[in-house]
Order: C-alpha cells, then structure tokens, then sequence
C-alpha cells in the first residue's frame, strides 16, 4: 500500500484500487499458509494507509497575526495539538474540520472490516486496538494502531492516549488468559536525528511495564532485534523485532539491504523465541540473511515469564483451568448446563479430576453424547463405561455400545476369577 500523492486529482480511485490488490495478495497468502482462515492473518495500519489528501482537506491556514503563530514551536509541539507546520510552504495550519481528519483512515478501515467479515475477529476502528487469538487462545495479539496524529505534516508514530492500559484491562478481563502476550503496531521505535517518523520509546516501555512480553514492529524496513526492559519493583523484559520489508521499492529501503521478511519460531513452553530473516538475492530467491546481528541467518531472543505480586512464575495453564471450573460451577448453579459444558470443555478433564464430574454431568443434562463419547473413551471405572454405552445407544452405534458391553462382562468375569483364585489361595 503507497497512497495517493498529495493533491492527486483522482487520488480517491488510486487508494481503492490499491486496497483491491492488497486484498487479492492477503487472500492469496492466507489461502496457501492459513487454510484460508482470515482471523489468523494479523493487518495493523501504517503511515502509507493515512490519506494525506483527506487530512489536508480539513485543514486551514492559520492567518498572520493570530496568537497560535506567536509561538509556532510551542504551538505544534502542545499535547494533543490540533496545528500542524508545513515547511515546504512554510504555513500554519490548523485542523479545523476535526470529523473530516479522523476519516483520514476510513479507506483502511473499510478495507478491514471488509476483510474479516464472517470471522471471529471484531474490528472496532475507535478502540486503538484489536485483538487477534493465536494457537488457541494461548497466543493474544493486541494489534495497535501507531498513526494517532499522523498525517501529510505529521509524521511520527504514537498510540492514542490511554489506549495501552485500557488494552491491559481489557487483556485482564479476558476468561482464558494466554500464555504469551505480542504487542504490534507500525512504526519504528528509533530513528537517526534527521528523522522523526518513529515511535516514542516510552510508548514501549508501556508495553513492556503492562505485560507484554513480545512486541513486532515494520516501517524502517530492515530486520532487528532487541529487548527493552523496565525498572519497577521487579524488572520486567520485552523482547522488540523489527520486521524487513517484503515488498518495498528501491527508494524505500536502507542502503545495502534487500526485500526481507521475518519467520519467528515460538518455544514450546512460550518462554522464547528464534527469529529467521530471510533476504531476496539475485534472482528473486530469499536465502539466509547474513547482516544488521543474524550472522546465521537467525537469533534467539526471550522474555519476561509473567510473575505474580509475590514475585513467583504464574502457571497460566493452571489459573484458566481454575477459572473455568469456578464457570462450570456457577453455570450449573444457575442451570445453564451449555455454558458450564462451554466452560469446561476448554480445559483437560483427566480421570478422577473435579472438572471430569463436571463435564459428565454437564454433558449428560445437554444430553452431548458426542461429547461423552470423546471423554470416556478410555474409561476406567463402571459407572463411565455405563455412560459411554448410553451414548453410543443415543449415537445409534449399536454395534460400538455391545462391544464396550462384552468387553465390560468380560472384565468382570476376570476379575471373579482373580477373586476366587486369591480366596483358594489364601485358605490353603
């Protein structure tokens, strides 16, 4: 996605036939690495989906001798201001028309939504973020959006103010918590000083301060990795990657580095991560990257394992277990029998654990004999293999019901005879 040159008279055709190619390329990738599943291919905007057509049209130069040009520095650099410097005319400008600035994205948006309709992903273009389920839920993907005040004038990344602790609440408040939290947005978080078109570092620092333990961004268009860290009771770590750029142009990149893109390959128990970039050489053929710290093409990078108040690892699989059997509890307290089998269903139900009792009599109220047959299919004890009978019955598998039948009689009549053995045994 490029954008629409500034004052391009068909600019609005321009940004919808780029958004119909972007749109035929994501399918294309999510069809032949995603099964097709569009909630799994992560989108975030950047500086080339703001329109600067659309923000220049709410805009107003600012006349000599008003007080905002008093103090031009001051004035652009106020919180949150609404004035804006050019300085290739070497004007003021004002943001007078504040509902036309903010459709400075609507393009993307619709694009977006357009997207993910039909999926388990809810986008909501006022919130700052979305949120993105990964592995089952065990990965969170809070994917923000860099571009508050971002527009033909203004160019550096930042978050909304607010936006980052009211995602960590809204993180917190989630039934299942995940074990590995990723923080994502656009923009860089360093630049050199000719440059001011990168995020503020503290926003990161945010991030990391909230719990996020991964952070991925793009813009400056070369592979880097590094971890950030903040200084509080206890430290906490955050490991930061920086992503090459795909399918930038020549003028885009840095000197000296191609096209490249990323391919982060996860611990098993989310305690880590290895980072491959590949490069395109001579070609078109993407090979090893061998520069800017992936000697080998690769590093490791880790994390911040989330810690309680106490300052102990938290065992996250064992708090959403918990969590979900106090559900179950609560939905069959209130004969809701589908939530409290929703509940418990989304965690293990061993043989002799509190949420396998759970599940039985959920299951058996909801009368879910496919669920029931899943669950007992390794039964141990009489009263399962008397349930899983019942619900093959109900399944109509006949067949299956009296082989789990015989194999019952047959395993008593064995242990009779261990019984008998073990009493001639005992009186001889």
């Amino acid at each position: 996605m490029q954008g629409a040159r500034l004052g391009q008279s068909d600019w609005e055709k321009v940004v919808r036939e780029q958004y119909l190619v972007a749109e035929d390329f994501l399918d294309q990738l999510t069809k032949r690495f995603l099964n097709g599943d569009r909630s799994k291919m992560v989108i975030i905007p950047g500086n080339h989906d703001v329109c600067w057509n659309t923000a220049l049209s709410s805009m107003e130069v600012v006349p000599d001798g008003d007080p905002a040009r008093q103090n031009v520095y001051a004035t652009i650099n106020e919180p949150g201001s609404g004035y804006r410097w050019s300085w290739k005319d070497l004007q003021l400008y004002r943001i007078a028309n504040p509902n036309r600035y903010a459709a400075r994205l609507d393009a993307y948006w619709e694009f977006t939504e357009r997207f993910y309709a039909g999926t388990s992903v809810r986008i909501d273009r006022h919130r700052g973020y979305q949120f993105f389920d990964l592995d089952d839920g065990r990965v969170v993907v809070a994917a923000f959006d860099s571009t508050h005040g971002n527009d033909c004038f203004s160019y550096s990344g930042s978050f909304r103010p607010g936006v980052v602790g009211r995602c960590y609440l809204d993180l917190r408040d989630r039934e299942r918590q995940s074990m590995l939290k990723v923080a994502l947005w656009h923009h860089s978080v360093q630049g050199p000083p000719t440059r001011v078109d990168y995020l503020d570092i503290n926003e990161v620092y945010q991030l990391a301060g909230h719990g996020f333990q991964l952070g991925m961004h793009g813009h400056q268009h070369v592979a880097a990795a590094a971890a950030y860290y903040v200084h509080r009771e206890r430290s906490q770590e955050m490991a930061v990657v920086s992503a090459g750029s795909l399918c930038a142009g020549f003028r885009e990149l840095p000197r000296g580095v191609n096209r490249q893109y990323n391919l982060i390959v996860i611990n098993d128990d989310y305690s880590g991560a290895r980072v491959h970039v590949r490069e395109m050489i001579e070609g078109g053929h993407f090979t090893r990257a061998s520069g800017q710290g992936f000697l080998q093409g690769y590093t490791e990078i880790g994390w911040q394992i989330p810690l309680d108040a106490a300052g102990r690892q938290v065992n996250v699989a064992q708090q959403n277990e918990r969590r979900a059997i106090e559900q179950a509890e609560r939905a069959l307290g209130s004969r809701d029998w589908k939530a409290a089998l929703d509940y418990i269903r989304s965690i293990p139900a061993p043989i002799g654990s509190y949420a396998r009792k759970i599940a039985t009599e959920a299951a058996l109220r909801c009368e879910d004999w496919t669920f029931l047959k899943a669950l007992f299919a390794d039964s141990h004890s009489t009263s399962e293999t008397t349930t899983l009978i019942a619900a093959l019955t109900n399944l109509g598998d006949l067949d299956g019901a009296e082989e789990v039948l015989t194999a019952l009689r047959v395993s008593r009549s064995q242990y009779g005879v261990a019984l008998r053995s073990e009493s001639l045994c005992c009186d001889s």
